[in-house]
């Protein structure tokens, strides 16, 4: 099971984006049945211009998966942000 630690930079992160993080990342968890207490450090942080930058990060035995992406869009951002966690554990 996958356990999110969750951090926002100049934004509070509500119920909702809490729930969108964990449900989009959380579908990786298919990946990590042998490891059972994998972490994702996200943070999520907006600028002045009103876009936002989210990182996630989650450390395993072997290797460590990141992706960062910066958007103006900060759901389209997660999404993306899974795509490319995606793409690393398809390498793995």
């Amino acid at each position: 099971m996958i356990r999110f630690e969750i951090h926002g930079d100049n934004l509070t992160i509500t119920d909702a984006i809490r729930n969108y993080i964990e449900e989009k990342i959380g579908k990786l968890e298919r990946y990590f049945n042998d490891v059972p207490n994998a972490v994702a450090h996200v943070k999520v942080k907006t600028y002045s211009n009103s876009a936002t930058k989210i990182e996630v990060t989650i450390p395993l035995k072997n290797v460590t998966l990141r992706a960062e992406e910066r958007n103006d869009d900060l759901y389209a951002g997660i999404d993306l942000i899974n795509n490319k966690l995606e793409r690393q554990v398809s390498k793995i």
